[in-house]
């Protein structure tokens, strides 16, 4: 038997204890608010960037530099590491974060989260400043860890599809993004990186809210490997 699926009101099988799902509203409402939040200071700034910065070409990180806008988008990622830990707290509430890799992938995320927020990056292509260095190397942490919890926390459920979904999709963006910036892909898809890294970010987000729907569900069922 490859796979056992049971409901959370299950008895344990061959010896497994399956931890009673607690509610955790205060992790919902963090999370809730934190996503509602990094939308709208993500997308505002957008807006208002707009005739400085070609959103189809220039990466988000360059918003910093907006005159009077710029706080938005550490704003935002900060916003976000809210929704981050409000999920943190309501899956573990739940019994989803057990094991060591869970709470490493989910851990790493929200500390990229915060240290891209806290290290600006350069103005340009170029990123010479350790501040910079910090920031761009932070930000990928997230975009890897962000849809690498999405699966482990679904392998742990026994309805998983959405999550699946989800995290496939932020990891196609993904892949999309980085080749800009590898081999000689660049020439073909540079002028879109802009508008792959604002896909991704979008994507991130929606991986983040289906964390957050996970723990607002008022019953789960949990998938066990027998």
């Amino acid at each position: 038997m490859a796979n056992l699926a049971l409901t959370s009101r299950s008895l344990p099988v061959r010896g497994v204890v399956i931890p009673t799902p607690r509610p955790a509203p205060i992790g919902v409402f963090l999370g809730v608010v934190g996503l509602v939040l990094a939308a709208l200071l993500m997308g505002g700034l957008n807006l208002v960037a707009y005739d400085r910065m070609n959103p189809m070409n220039t990466t988000m990180s360059d918003y910093v530099f907006v005159p009077g806008a710029g706080w938005m988008f550490p704003a935002a990622l900060l916003a976000m590491c809210a929704a981050g830990v409000g999920a943190t707290v309501g899956l573990a509430a739940r019994g989803l974060l057990r094991g060591l890799l869970p709470k490493l992938s989910l851990g790493l995320a929200l500390a990229g989260l915060l240290l891209a927020a806290v290290f600006p990056t350069d103005l340009g292509d170029v990123s010479l400043t350790l501040s910079a260095q910090i920031h761009r190397y932070a930000a990928g942490v997230v975009f890897f860890c962000v849809p690498i919890t999405a699966v482990l926390v679904a392998r742990r459920m026994g309805r998983r599809r959405a999550l699946y979904v989800g995290a496939t999709v932020a990891s196609v963006l993904l892949a999309l993004f980085l080749t800009c910036h590898l081999g000689p892909m660049p020439d073909a898809l540079g002028e879109m990186s802009g508008l792959l890294q604002r896909l991704l970010f979008v994507a991130e987000l929606a991986v983040l809210g289906q964390l957050i729907r996970v723990v607002s569900q008022p019953r789960l069922d949990y998938a066990l490997a027998a």
